[in-house]
Parts: structure tokens; sequence; C-alpha cells
């Protein structure tokens, strides 16, 4: 069931397809509507003042993390840290808890198809305390290879596993909770990059349970600036800081400094309050969905599917990932025309794909998104293009998309 007309910005320009959700979504009415009512009813500082109006925005504040803990499933606010994005969160953990926690010669395992947020911090720490990276590869499928990743993990030196839930090039559904299972079976920590799953797809951390599992705000339908990262209790002791300043400060002398306890040991400062009323607002939106975000998930499902179906039938293109399938979210397609089993005559580059199918009014992304390995390393590509779906979207925006294809390449 589309819903453009909640969507203001598609609502005002229909002549718009918007296939970029992966890289961030549109915000419904509501949203927008939570975080202007906030600067105009009771914009003060949160946990700091104790006159009426502070107080208002200290308790719209917790409100809004008990939403967000409900929304992901965490039994406890104290493990909901409000950050900036999935990028902040991740490199949260590489600052105040690896480098606590970690020392030369231990090993992290991540994948190749991660984002750069989920390998370029773990590249800095092992430039910094002598950690080692390692990676787990893809088989034929586009799917992890779970046997490379056990073998790795028995040797017994992997500390911490980082995986991302759903991947942002070949929408790969991750089986996440084998995975943590099998982090835990050989006694390393797990950090869940769930910035292509959240507000797509149920996420309870609960079940799941990771150490550690990273979103973003502005890509499950609220604002930019706003992400998650969740922190289970048992990790609690073991945090260190990220940002020091106001208020995740006990005391301070001199010569020294005592901190409070999660989340706001690891809020450091004044923080984006609005925003993060608007993602409690984003997620409610998403609950009151028609069965949820089970319905959620069916209807984009449903729309990767046919987007899949339909582009499969375009002479010379080449799909990457599983298709569509329980290995697959299907919340986005990824192709290109530019691979080495294409004619030379009908090879386009994808930054001019992507700029055509712009002057058209369709909006998708193109390149390496983020995830160069991936491309330089296991699909030996120069990049692609990806049409990416949310709660917005139609069939008939995917059928626009084939057209305008067919008329590029023609």
């Amino acid at each position: 069931m589309s819903t453009k007309k909640s969507f203001p910005l598609l609502a005002n320009n229909p002549d718009t397809i918007y296939l970029d959700s992966a890289a961030t979504s549109q915000k419904p009415q509501s949203v927008l509507n939570a975080e202007l009512e906030h600067y105009l009813n009771c914009n003060a500082p949160t946990g700091r003042s104790l006159y009426p109006m502070a107080n208002a925005a200290t308790e719209a504040l917790n409100q809004a993390r008990e939403e967000i803990a409900r929304f992901i499933g965490a039994e406890n606010t104290a493990s909901v840290v409000f950050t900036s994005g999935t990028t902040m969160s991740t490199n949260t953990v590489a600052f105040a808890w690896a480098r606590k926690n970690l020392k030369a010669g231990d090993k992290i395992l991540t994948t190749i198809m991660e984002h750069h947020a989920n390998i370029v911090p773990w590249q800095i720490l092992s430039e910094d305390i002598g950690t080692i990276l390692d990676f787990v590869h893809l088989d034929n499928n586009a799917l992890l290879d779970l046997t490379e990743m056990e073998n790795k993990l028995s040797v017994g030196d992997v500390k911490l596993v980082c995986v991302g839930h759903v991947s942002s090039v070949t929408a790969t559904l991750n089986p996440v909770k084998k995975i943590i299972a099998l982090a835990k079976k050989y006694g390393a920590k797990i950090l869940v990059d769930g910035a292509q799953s959240t507000g797509h797809i149920p996420i309870d951390v609960n079940d799941l349970n990771p150490d550690f599992y990273a979103c973003s705000g502005h890509k499950m339908l609220g604002p930019m600036g706003t992400g998650i990262l969740f922190v289970h209790p048992d990790r609690f002791n073991e945090i260190g800081t990220m940002f020091t300043g106001g208020d995740m400060i006990s005391k301070v002398t001199p010569t020294e400094p005592w901190f409070k306890p999660l989340p706001t040991k690891l809020e450091a400062g004044t923080q984006n309050v609005s925003g993060f009323i608007g993602l409690a607002e984003a997620a409610r939106w998403l609950n009151n969905y028609p069965d949820g975000l089970i319905g959620v998930e069916r209807y984009i499902k449903s729309l990767g599917t046919y987007a899949w179906q339909e582009l499969a039938q375009i002479p010379n293109i080449l799909l990457l990932g599983p298709g569509p399938g329980d290995s697959c979210s299907s919340s986005l397609v990824s192709f290109t025309f530019n691979h080495p089993a294409c004619p030379n005559r009908k090879k386009i580059d994808d930054m001019i794909l992507g700029e055509k199918l712009g002057e058209q009014n369709i909006c998708v992304r193109s390149g390496i998104f983020c995830t160069e390995p991936l491309f330089s390393h296991q699909l030996n590509l120069k990049g692609a293009t990806r049409a990416s779906f949310h709660i917005y979207n139609t069939k008939e925006d995917i059928d626009q998309l084939v057209q305008a294809i067919q008329k590029i390449i023609n």
C-alpha cells in the first residue's frame, strides 16, 4: 500500500520518482510536525535546567528513548544511545569500546560486503593499537561464506565480529541471529550494522542478542542527523568515552573526571532533541502501518521482487545479489551495463546512466555506494546503479524506471 500522500516532498513533486531510500528516506508529515512542535512548544535544554519548559523537553527526550527502545526490542532504555547515525555508532564502538578492551594482536573479523563505516574505523584502530583486521568473503550467490567465517572464528583470536544486517549493494539479508550465535560460540563480541534493515524489517535486539546494534534514523523515515547505538547491558561496564563535555559528567576535579552511566556517558553536549523526537514519531508511524513492520517488510519485498523480475528482462543487464528469496531483503536492486559480458556498444557508465535517469526525474544512486572493497575485490566491477525502495514507492515507479532505462540504452 503506497502512502505517497503522507510524504510532503513526494506529494509536492508528483513527477519525481524517488528510488534512493537506501541513501536516505523521505519523511512523513507527522515526523516534520513532531520536530516543529518541539521548537514551537518546548525548545529548552534537556537534563540541566529545572524550569517547567526544560523539564518538558527532558521528558519528551526520555519518551523518545522509550519509544525507540520498544521499536528495536530493547528491554533497558539505558541500552539506547542516541547518535548522529550508523557511522557515528560504529565509530563509537571502535573508540569507546574497542580501544579500551582490545590490544595488539587481537583480531577483528568483518566482511567484504560492508559499508566503509564498518571497515575504516577498524583499519584506523589497527594502525593505532595493532589489532588485525580480517575479512569474510561471498560465495557465488552473493551470500556470506559462513564456513569461512567459522573457520576463522575457530582459531580463537577473533575478539570482535562486525557484520551488516542487509547489504547496501546486493540486498543480501544476512542470517545475523546465526552469525551472532557463532561469534559468541567462539568468545567474540559482535556489532551488527542495521542501517539497511531498521525501518524495513522487524528488529528485536532482545531476540538477536548482539553486543552492539547500529542504525540510522534518516533511513527509517526519521530526520537526518539521528541514529541509534544499542549496547547490550553486559557491555555497560566495558564502555569508555567517545566525546567528553557537558551532561555526561557526574563530577570533575582539577585532576580527574567522573562519568555518568549509559546512555548519558556517550551523549556529551547538547543533543539533537527535536531530531530524536522526530525519530520516535517515525517509529510510531512505521508501527502504525497495517500489520506494523511485518506489513512494511511485506510491501517493500513485493516491490523489490517486482523490480528484479522487470529489470531482468532488459538485455545485457547484470543484476547484483542473490535475487528474490529468503536470503534477500528486496529493499533494493543494484544493476549495471558496464560489465565484461556486455557488448561494448551496449555498455554505459553507471554515473552517466544515473545522470540520464535524473534528467527524467528518476532518483537513483550510481557509483560504488561507499563499498569499494566489495566492488574492487569481490565483484570486480567499476560500479553499479541502485534503485531502492520504501513504503511510499509503487510498481508504477518501477515501470517508469524500466521504461526510462530501455529508452536510454536503445
